[in-house]
């Protein structure tokens, strides 16, 4: 697909578009909070990605390799304005059908969501960007590594620590 794509196919490009919109989307949103900045970052994400396109070498994943150019487009953004601790829900919202089984149970997991997203707003940048390439978009460490330029054993190290963190953070929480 990147292939076709170098060679100037738009339908190859649009199928990479769709393929990793919405994975790309979900990161930049829970990297910033202002949502005029999430949709500008992924626009200029992609549209670097069709300048750069011959470039791809494939020595990391295509996947990859669109992070490491969001999360560039990240720090360019913050470069312009400094970015307040993020205030978007962590994962999409309860299905509405739930509320009508137990509203209890949907309480409890927006309060959960709640202070989950307060503790990640409170992480260094490094270590929720780790955190959440690995626990929501399922990066493996050498990916997260190329992706944010640091070693595999660095994202690692970062991911632990918010860990740590979180696990502090969130104790109300575990059982």
């Amino acid at each position: 697909m990147a292939v076709a794509a170098a060679l100037g196919d738009r339908v190859a490009f649009e199928t990479i578009v769709h393929r990793y919109g919405p994975l790309l989307y979900g990161y930049v949103r829970r990297m910033i909070s202002d949502c005029d900045a999430v949709d500008d970052v992924v626009q200029e994400t992609f549209i670097a990605a069709w300048r750069q396109i011959h470039n791809y070498r494939g020595d990391a994943a295509l996947k990859t390799w669109l992070f490491r150019i969001c999360d560039r487009k990240i720090v360019d953004s913050r470069r312009v304005r400094y970015a307040e601790p993020i205030d978007d829900r962590l994962l999409d919202p309860i299905n509405p059908s739930a509320a009508a089984q137990d509203p209890a149970v949907v309480v409890s997991i927006t309060e959960f969501l709640a202070a989950l997203e307060r503790a990640l707003a409170e992480l260094p940048v490094r270590q929720r960007a780790c955190w959440v390439l690995r626990e929501i978009d399922a990066l493996t460490f050498p990916q997260i590594g190329v992706t944010l330029k640091m070693s595999p054993g660095a994202a690692r190290g970062h991911h632990h620590r918010a860990q740590v963190t979180l696990r502090q953070r969130m104790q109300r929480w575990q059982r």
